[in-house]
């Protein structure tokens, strides 16, 4: 098969073309005011397995995490306590580095911090500023959204949904639509000089700047929860294409939401599970087979009856390995098994199929399910050579590292 990935931007399945072998990915992370939480880990599981799948192609992966320390969140968190908003956030863009690792997140290849962007931001206003999509006023600069072209695609809304939808309350602003790219403010906290006077980057302008200055002003995927469809990708979408004049990237990639009791889990609800609380009772490998049960656009409805579930099935996996890699003689064995390389034939073409219609981690996780109760069965019936339990049991780390619950 060919790998196929669903695009929020035309809402269908494309065939996946890139130049060459080299694909840059971005991937919208957490703001840095609190312990990342298993929302995040879900987008952050599935992004790694599209990755790892991408590698397994033969492709080369270059893939940038943003982490936003510039926010009204992490300045009054960080005034609670009594510290710097840069010290504060420090802490948590730590616990995200030991939250990845502690997930088996091997593809990300560097965290970026808005601070560290700030110049870059303040040269894209003025950008925006030099095509006259911009414009000054007394709170800051605003984006002019009535001379963006295709601003509303993305998140697939007419001019007068958007106008609902207003991201804003301001008397400077033209249109309802339109947003701050820069906020001036006169605290003297957390603020940097520009040319429009002291203040902050908007939201917004900070992804522009991270990802074109780290993977080019066209790349090839961009990605993130669906909550960012609108008005965050959406913003970054039309600051960037409104300098460049061209696409920000070939495909649009976004995960469902994990709902709590059909809400989003999210920090503001303080209905969360950090990370780290999580994997004190439940191992990562167990954690990620628990994600790919169900397919990475879907929303999950966390329930601890399914993820105990899940760690029951994860548990049998690995334990059927090792019990597969256990020295074994079976002297009736003259020969390999006549199926075995049917067996594993058959499981790869389905294992990777599925992978390639846009990266189906439910039919994959049963194919590989299937495909060790299928060897265990042989093995107890003393049916597979030592040298037939060491292919199926490379075969089932291959595709299963690509997951990384093996």
């Amino acid at each position: 098969m060919t790998l196929r990935i669903f695009d929020t931007l035309s809402l269908r399945k494309k065939v996946f073309r890139v130049d060459g072998k080299a694909v840059r990915m971005f991937l919208c992370g957490p703001t840095l005011y609190d312990y990342c939480h298993l929302g995040h880990a879900r987008t952050f599981v599935a992004f790694d397995i599209i990755a790892r799948y991408l590698q397994y192609l033969g492709y080369r992966t270059k893939v940038i995490m943003n982490a936003t320390d510039i926010s009204d969140e992490i300045l009054k968190s960080a005034e609670h306590v009594g510290q710097s908003a840069a010290e504060y956030s420090d802490k948590y863009y730590l616990s995200l580095i030991e939250d990845l690792k502690a997930l088996g997140i091997s593809t990300v290849d560097s965290i970026v911090r808005a601070s560290d962007n700030v110049p870059q931001m303040i040269a894209w206003i003025e950008g925006l500023l030099d095509r006259g999509v911009a414009y000054v006023t007394d709170e800051g600069v605003f984006l002019d959204t009535s001379k963006v072209r295709g601003y509303g695609q993305l998140s697939h809304q007419s001019k007068a949904e958007l106008a609902l939808r207003r991201l804003e309350l301001s008397p400077d602003k033209k249109y309802p639509e339109d947003f701050l790219v820069w906020n001036k403010i006169r605290t003297e906290k957390n603020i940097w000089d520009s040319p429009w006077g002291r203040g902050r980057p908007g939201q917004h302008i900070e992804d522009a700047a991270t990802c074109t200055r780290n993977l080019g002003t066209s790349y090839d995927i961009n990605g993130g929860g669906d909550e960012l469809v609108f008005p965050h990708h959406e913003a970054v979408k039309a600051q960037v294409e409104a300098v460049t004049g061209a696409p920000l990237c070939r495909y649009w990639l976004h995960t469902g939401l994990l709902r709590v009791r059909k809400r989003k889990m999210s920090k503001s609800l303080r209905n969360f599970i950090t990370i780290r609380s999580a994997l004190t009772r439940y191992d990562a490998p167990s954690l990620r087979l628990y994600f790919s049960l169900t397919h990475y656009r879907k929303p999950l409805d966390f329930r601890k009856c399914d993820l105990e579930k899940a760690v029951r099935m994860s548990r049998r996996i690995r334990e059927s390995v090792k019990y597969m890699k256990r020295p074994t003689v079976h002297p009736k064995v003259l020969s390999t098994d006549e199926h075995l390389d049917q067996m594993i034939s058959r499981f790869k073409a389905e294992f990777l199929g599925a992978m390639d219609d846009d990266f189906n981690t439910e039919k994959a996780v049963k194919e590989l399910l299937d495909f060790t109760g299928q060897v265990m069965m042989h093995h107890r019936h003393k049916w597979l050579s030592p040298g037939d339990l060491s292919k199926a049991v490379r075969s089932l780390a291959e595709l299963g590292d690509i997951l990384g619950i093996v």
